[in-house]
């Protein structure tokens, strides 16, 4: 899971961030229906447990997508 992104985070823009870590298999950003637009968080599903490990210790309080 990835909180406490910016309300401009958009689906690709995640994507870009993360592709680095491994093989993404989902990428799913949490939209507030009302407001139409992102919550601040998304979960994010790696191919292998590994790069999902990888991809916490590399973004940890560092994402700006």
């Amino acid at each position: 899971m990835a909180a406490g992104l910016s309300f401009r985070t958009t689906q690709e823009s995640l994507r870009n961030a993360f592709q680095y870590f491994g093989q993404l298999v989902e990428v799913n950003l949490v939209m507030d229906r009302v407001a139409n637009r992102p919550r601040g968080f998304a979960f994010l599903r790696y191919a292998t447990e590994e790069e999902s490990k990888k991809a916490i210790e590399g973004m940890h309080g560092k994402c700006q997508a």
